[in-house]
């Protein structure tokens, strides 16, 4: 039996394995790209000092945790990067976009796709 994780899992192989950077995993499942793109464009009206891909990447990057010497896929990203979104939701680093609440971490992303 599958559990909820598994299926955003799921569904996530199907369309974003090869971009974890730019979709964040459990939100990409709730809102279409168009509203990702448009939360995107908001962070970064309202965080101009991130509002390029090169300072939105090197934020998130600054938080993962990954072994230099092993080659990560895209799922082994995403799950890196599912694990900062949990502590930013632990440590209240969120913002309110657009009426739906986010980790800094999936607003970077958002902006990321802006950007695309």
């Amino acid at each position: 039996m599958l559990g909820l994780g598994d299926l955003f899992l799921l569904n996530y192989e199907s369309k974003w394995k090869k971009q974890p950077f730019l979709y964040p995993l459990i939100l990409s499942n709730i809102l279409d790209e168009e509203w990702l793109r448009i939360i995107g464009r908001s962070y970064r009206v309202m965080k101009s000092d991130e509002n390029s891909r090169e300072k939105l990447l090197n934020a998130i990057k600054r938080e993962m945790h990954l072994n230099q010497d092993r080659t990560y896929d895209g799922q082994d990203r995403a799950m890196e990067i599912e694990k900062i979104v949990e502590k930013d939701f632990k440590s209240e680093r969120l913002f309110m976009i657009k009426g739906w609440i986010l980790s800094e971490t999936e607003a970077r992303q958002c902006a990321l796709l802006s950007l695309s």
